[in-house]
């Protein structure tokens, strides 16, 4: 993704987690954990997701401050992870194309490709389980369906705010954005 790319998703994140915090989340100490592991972060996009992440669990979780700050880290592990595995994902998928769309390739090299494609899979799916494993023990029932139907959404909306970056950059190469569903 581009530059360009980049800058307007995180535009479209920023804008959709604009507005003020809840007042009870504004507590200095608060506000000191809600980025524990920033520096490390590499991308602005992983930056725009985590905030967006943040910025819903503060709206839609109704979790206290205290519970918000022991949640935080496992949501930061849970979005590191994800990235790393998409982008196995799709570099498994990339070359799934190129060598079903060249021609090349022999029965064992496919399938080496599909088995990594279905791994990545495999680790997206476990990934998840084990962020709701962390978090689960710290919510009510309730909480844990908020957090399920949460996720649900994030990853449906920041799936349409990718697509929306990848069809702009597309259009304006005048080539066809490649198709992905991470």
């Amino acid at each position: 993704m581009n530059r360009i790319g980049i800058a307007v998703l995180f535009a479209v994140v920023s804008s959709m987690s604009a507005g003020p915090l809840p007042p009870r989340l504004q507590q200095q100490k608060l506000q000191d954990t809600v980025r524990p592991k920033a520096a490390a972060r590499q991308s602005l996009v992983e930056d725009a997701v985590f905030a967006f992440y943040v910025k819903q669990f503060q709206q839609d979780a109704e979790v206290s401050p205290e519970v918000f700050a022991k949640i935080l880290p496992f949501v930061d592990q849970f979005l590191q992870d994800r990235f790393q595995i998409s982008q196995r994902r799709t570099r498994a998928l990339n070359q799934l194309r190129q060598a079903i769309n060249r021609g090349i390739g022999s029965d064992e090299e496919l399938k080496r490709l599909v088995r990594e494609f279905d791994a990545a899979d495999g680790e997206f799916q476990a990934n998840q389980q084990k962020f709701f494993n962390n978090v689960d023990p710290l919510l009510s029932a309730r909480q844990q369906a908020k957090v399920r139907i949460l996720q649900n959404m994030a990853d449906n909306r920041i799936r349409q705010m990718l697509n929306a970056v990848q069809n702009n950059a597309g259009q304006r190469q005048g080539v066809a954005p490649a198709q992905s569903q991470d």
